[in-house]
């Protein structure tokens, strides 16, 4: 029988998304504001949890081995893991001493300041262009139609916490939360690359004869 694109089946890593958001607000208001620091341990966390993207990216490359163009679109993630690493380290800034300390945390010295700071952007430009070729060079609707199925949950947990992060919280959309919005930004973010482990998991690891009347799905 066809496989569905998605599925609303709840997955182990599902669950650990739904929790993930259940804890939003109270770890967002009760956490100590420093938590939420650049640099701090939730956006340590965030950087961890994108490392194991870049490895479940190679696995899921290896695991699709049969098929050498997913498996070169499997490999063409991990520059995707690697930019938004590369983002929440502030492209290396944090491993500098902070140049003073406000109330939001450590100030890290300009991107400018830094000896190689001219080269960050134009790097970052040609990887992404690269990147995205990659992506698209490789793409297969009918392929991915046929060894997709994206847990639903998941992906709509992602695109609310990411429109919570950027377009609410980051810019204090919500008067009452402004005192958090820091710590609630982060968070979000947490969320949002948990469920994108979440769905790289389910995506990348559909094994042939797994589908059944009842379970079409791993």
């Amino acid at each position: 029988m066809p496989i569905s694109l998605h599925t609303w089946r709840v997955y182990p890593l599902t669950w650990i998304s739904l929790l993930l958001v259940v804890l939003l607000f109270p770890l967002g208001i009760l956490l100590p504001s420093w938590w939420s620091w650049e640099n701090g341990p939730i956006e340590n966390t965030q950087v961890v949890i994108l490392s194991a993207g870049v490895v479940l990216s190679w696995s899921a490359a290896y695991h699709n081995r049969d098929d050498n163009q997913m498996r070169k679109l499997w490999l063409w993630t991990i520059p995707v893991w690697l930019l938004i690493i590369g983002r929440e380290l502030s492209w290396g800034r944090v491993f500098f001493d902070p140049v003073t300390v406000g109330p939001d945390g450590p100030i890290f010295p300009s991107i400018c300041a830094i000896w190689y700071g001219r080269y960050v952007y134009p790097a970052i430009t040609i990887v992404t262009i690269v990147t995205l070729y990659g992506l698209w060079h490789n793409f297969s609707w009918i392929k991915i139609k046929q060894r997709w199925c994206i847990p639903t949950i998941d992906g709509i947990l992602l695109i609310l916490a990411a429109i919570a992060a950027q377009l609410v919280f980051e810019r204090d959309l919500i008067a009452a939360f402004e005192p958090y919005s820091q710590m609630l930004e982060e968070w979000s973010e947490l969320i949002v690359y948990w469920c994108m482990i979440s769905i790289v998991r389910v995506c990348g690891f559909k094994r042939t004869g797994d589908v059944g009347m009842n379970e079409r799905f791993f």
